[in-house]
């Protein structure tokens, strides 16, 4: 009986990676304003600083798209 437990959790856990996944993928189509990225507690202070200064009030942005302007100030300031 152990080792069938054992197996349905295993399925369970894999069938709830599978939902996760999708809402992650629903998650990164979702754009938001830069208000909105203000109030966000996935990013630093640091990270919501250069938000507040490169992205445009009436523009919505994914947050892929956000991590890339992020990451693209930081590159440049290194150089």
């Amino acid at each position: 009986m152990k080792g069938i437990g054992g197996a349905l959790a295993m399925f369970t856990k894999k069938e709830a990676d599978r939902k996760n996944l999708e809402v992650d993928q629903q998650h990164n189509d979702t754009k938001y304003s830069k208000a909105q990225f203000a109030e966000a507690r996935q990013f630093s202070r640091l990270e919501k600083d250069i938000l507040a200064a490169l992205l445009l009030e009436q523009q919505t942005y994914t947050v892929q798209e956000a991590q890339q302007h992020i990451q693209q100030f930081m590159n440049g300031e290194a150089q």
